[in-house]
């Protein structure tokens, strides 16, 4: 998972891009994280949010890139 992970990251901006979301709703989306005000240290996180199960429900919106995504 890790490696696909990565593969996944390493992605082009513009296809990355096709998942982005600020939509907390979406099962699966790329989204971007911080908080200045409250952190003494920044911490930004760029993150996949990806519901698996069951598997027969959300599989189908996992991104279709990296092919080593899907299974």
């Amino acid at each position: 998972m890790l490696g696909v992970a990565d593969e996944f990251f390493h992605l082009p901006v513009e296809e990355k891009m096709k998942l982005y979301s600020n939509d907390p709703s979406k099962t699966t989306r790329l989204s971007t994280s911080s908080n200045p005000p409250k952190e003494k240290i920044h911490n930004w996180r760029d993150y996949l949010r990806i519901h698996c199960h069951p598997l027969d429900k959300y599989a189908k919106e996992w991104p279709t890139n990296p092919p080593s995504f899907r299974f």
